[in-house]
């Protein structure tokens, strides 16, 4: 697909032109993309195959509907936003247990694929395993591409390594993201996003609300077991009617992305979808898919192919969507 010129109309509909609408918010995704070390870019690409093979289908297919907040067609995120198709990916990988194995595709990815792996792959992944989602403030101006971090969630300070951030960030800014630390330093994942700092007090509100529900239903249980367990805890909010007051600071024309937007246009297209097939099966033409008990067409399935492993089970974490 040929790329959008600034004075292009804008690719996501809006009839704006590019640079009045995604073009910062691009230029920023391939920003970090081009700071990845060339074993982290392998390994990513590695991983997000792995997480796409059959066996993972019907996990993928329900931790997606759990992300979004609602039942979906699965192939439509990737054509509405490759950004939040990759963090929704991220997401999956990290911190997603699987119906069968009840662990992360990360941590199997390690366990079965890594045989042949070079030491420095290795300690990448193990940082990658190590790593939970956070929320941070910008603290001051980036300097000789270090950024440091207050961690508004557990009241820690954090000098990050990262180029892309230090070019892109300003002073106030919120910073979601999965931090991990290497030898060299510690550093962002890839799909880390930043929001303005106007959100930071009802952002924080909602999170700790829901870690102190979390506390009592699991005495003793702490940030990092909360966070491992609700890496999509952030996104929940940017869906929930309470990050509506924000809107007009996020979105085209702006540093920061709204997934609330892909979320309505999932349903505009699940919708229409919808429309189709119950008009193909009124005429008579039912098109030979592969489908879930819910409906929703079963990734990397094939038409002769059967699925594998149970029904998952409701995973035993937060509601996107909700409001605390």
């Amino acid at each position: 697909m040929l790329r959008a010129r600034r004075n292009d109309p804008c690719p996501c509909g809006s009839g704006k032109k590019y640079k009045n609408c995604c073009m910062r918010q691009d230029q920023m995704s391939a920003s970090r993309e081009l700071d990845m070390t060339q074993i982290e870019g392998a390994l990513l690409n590695e991983l997000y195959r792995y997480a796409q093979t059959p066996r993972f289908g019907r996990d993928m297919t329900e931790a997606f509907n759990f992300y979004w907040g609602g039942r979906y067609e699965l192939e439509g995120l990737f054509e509405v936003d490759v950004v939040d198709a990759r963090r929704t990916v991220e997401w999956f990988m990290h911190d997603y247990r699987t119906s069968t194995d009840r662990r992360t595709v990360l941590d199997l990815f390690i366990e079965r694929e890594t045989a042949n792996m070079p030491e420095e792959a290795m300690a990448v992944l193990r940082a990658w395993n190590a790593s939970v989602i956070g929320l941070f403030r910008v603290a001051a101006r980036p300097v000789d591409g270090r950024t440091t971090l207050v961690d508004l969630l557990r009241e820690e300070m954090h000098e990050v390594y990262d180029a892309s951030l230090a070019r892109n960030a300003w002073e106030g800014d919120l910073v979601v993201g999965r931090l991990f630390e290497m030898a060299h330093g510690k550093r962002m994942s890839l799909m880390t996003m930043l929001l303005p700092a106007e959100m930071e007090e009802d952002l924080v509100d909602y999170v700790t609300n829901a870690y102190h529900l979390f506390r009592e239903e699991h005495p003793g249980a702490n940030w990092e077991r909360f966070l491992r367990e609700n890496g999509h805890i952030m996104n929940a909010y940017l869906l929930s009617n309470r990050a509506e007051a924000f809107h007009r600071l996020i979105g085209p024309g702006t540093r920061f992305h709204n997934p609330a937007l892909t979320r309505d246009k999932l349903r505009e297209m699940t919708a229409e979808r919808v429309r189709e097939r119950q008009l193909e099966e009124s005429a008579g033409e039912v098109p030979a898919e592969r489908r879930s008990a819910g409906g929703i067409i079963l990734p990397g399935v094939e038409s002769g192919e059967s699925e594998e492993g149970q029904s998952p089970a409701s995973p035993g974490i937060l509601v996107p969507g909700r409001d605390f």
